[in-house]
């Protein structure tokens, strides 16, 4: 089977350079998928800017340009140039319009050059939504991006990044885009809980805490809001067990599920002196064989200060702690942090 030309996106253009980034992106095959070629064109030099383009077609996919493709990036260039005429002709800002470009081989219909901005935000969505039928997330959240250059509070579109993003546990990207949800959907839910979960992922337990208590103040017997903000209090060092004790009630098989397999257990800022426990120590500490501590490690979330241990005492006291109160265990565990020698002061 020859290869299938899929579509055509432009990535940037400089003004400085004069150089135009595309992709080309074809199927090599009968096999689902898609290969990319980057090329960039240079504008304002002597011969035909598109002859690169020309030469990829005809070495990597045996095909001519398509006239559509052909058309469709002579208007882009032409208004490129117009605009380099302009006052700010230079400023990079300017050509962001470039990025949301997209040209299909065959059909003007799917292609964007020619339309208002309402039906390329359209012609952008459903190639969003036929990529991601095709299992091509990754390039339906690229699209979707270019898709928010032109609609920035697409909530659609902000939704589904923010999956993605929390998918490919990217934090940071997944934070940013569930802000811009948050402000064009203030009263969303679902945002202010991606938000909150991105905030724990980066670390940011108390800013968390906060996301989370404002999803609590609207909706107080949310489950994932109750998970989540005694996430917040347990990386913090405070009492998760009221939320916890609420989300058990709320749904017990969801709650054992996230404290076996999600919760995190580490403090972050343990106690100055916290005792540690080599890990050899363990089966002795709490009365268990080394295979089960095993278990424990892999299956259950018992944190270790470091990638081979120790395990810090308050650390370990709030998972036994968790694990006992629960059921979360065969059976319970008989070990509970010692008193220490040094009581704080009260003062």
């Amino acid at each position: 089977m020859r290869a299938h030309l899929r579509f055509l996106i432009l990535d940037d253009f400089d003004p400085d350079t004069g150089e135009l980034a595309l992709r080309l992106a074809f199927q090599p095959g009968e096999e689902p998928g898609l290969e990319l070629i980057r090329l960039r064109l240079h504008l304002g030099r002597a011969g035909n800017p598109l002859d690169p383009l020309t030469r990829e077609l005809r070495t990597h996919v045996q095909m001519p340009l398509p006239p559509l493709w052909e058309h469709g990036l002579r208007t882009i260039i032409h208004a490129i140039e117009e605009d380099l005429g302009a006052p700010n002709g230079r400023n990079a800002l300017r050509y962001l319009w470039v990025r949301t470009q997209l040209l299909h081989p065959a059909e003007p219909a799917r292609s964007t050059p020619n339309h208002p901005v309402p039906r390329q935000v359209e012609i952008l969505r459903d190639w969003a939504h036929r990529l991601d039928q095709e299992g091509q997330s990754m390039r339906a959240a690229e699209i979707l991006d270019r898709l928010l250059l032109l609609a920035p509070k697409d909530v659609t579109s902000l939704a589904y990044l923010a999956s993605f993003f929390r998918a490919q546990g990217m934090a940071e990207e997944m934070a940013a885009v569930a802000e811009r949800w948050i402000k064009a959907e203030p009263e969303r839910i679902e945002a202010k809980l991606r938000h909150g979960e991105a905030l724990l992922r980066l670390g940011r337990a108390q800013e968390a805490r906060a996301a989370f208590e404002a999803v609590l103040k609207v909706h107080p017997v949310h489950l994932l809001a109750h998970l989540g903000i005694a996430q917040a209090l347990g990386l913090l060092g405070g009492n998760p067990f009221p939320h916890l004790d609420a989300a058990q009630e709320l749904d017990p098989t969801a709650t054992a599920s996230v404290l076996r397999e999600t919760f995190d257990y580490r403090l972050l800022a343990p106690p100055p002196g916290d005792r540690e426990h080599p890990l050899e120590e363990l089966p002795g500490v709490l009365g268990v064989s080394g295979a089960e501590v095993q278990d424990y490690l892999q299956f259950l979330g018992l944190p270790l200060a470091r990638s081979e241990g120790p395990v810090r005492e308050s650390e370990l006291a709030r998972w036994v702690g968790v694990m006992n109160r629960y059921a979360l265990l065969p059976s319970g565990l008989h070990w509970s942090a010692p008193t220490p020698r040094h009581l704080p002061e009260l003062g």
